[in-house]
């Protein structure tokens, strides 16, 4: 796995169980649908007030008839038989998380090779005051 954050990247103003069960879907996808031994990207960069976070993969991609249709319920796209089965739950809870917590997941097919991209907006926290600024109560 390679993994690339920018080194300005605020704290995120979400709920840490519904976003880790979000990466791990996404991760547990990426290692389903990409072949043995192939690297599984992650990067997050700063966008104004919002975090983008892709995680890419080095599979067959996903086909376009089912690029919207990967996030409904029970839906699965036509795996091989290298790959183990899920329930097809895995991505629309992702999508119903992360809208929960204001941002929003797409999942496209990778520019620079064959394989998907799954990408996060997540909003950035507030900024918190700093220990030498005063509160005021």
């Amino acid at each position: 796995m390679d993994v690339d954050l920018a080194a300005d990247l605020p704290m995120l103003d979400a709920d840490d169980v519904l976003f880790e069960q979000v990466l791990f879907n996404l991760l547990d996808n990426a290692a389903k649908y990409a072949p043995t031994g192939s690297l599984i990207q992650v990067g997050a960069s700063r966008e104004g007030g919002r975090v983008r976070i892709e995680v890419r993969d080095e599979g067959d991609g996903i086909p376009a008839a089912d690029v919207e249709r990967i996030f409904d319920k029970f839906y699965r796209v036509q795996a091989q038989d290298r790959q183990r089965a899920g329930t097809g739950l895995g991505l629309a809870i992702c999508r119903g998380f992360v809208e929960a917590m204001g941002g929003t997941i797409a999942a496209g097919n990778r520019k620079d090779r064959s394989g998907a991209v799954f990408t996060l907006t997540m909003p950035a926290a507030a900024a918190l005051p700093s220990l030498e600024e005063e509160v005021t109560p």
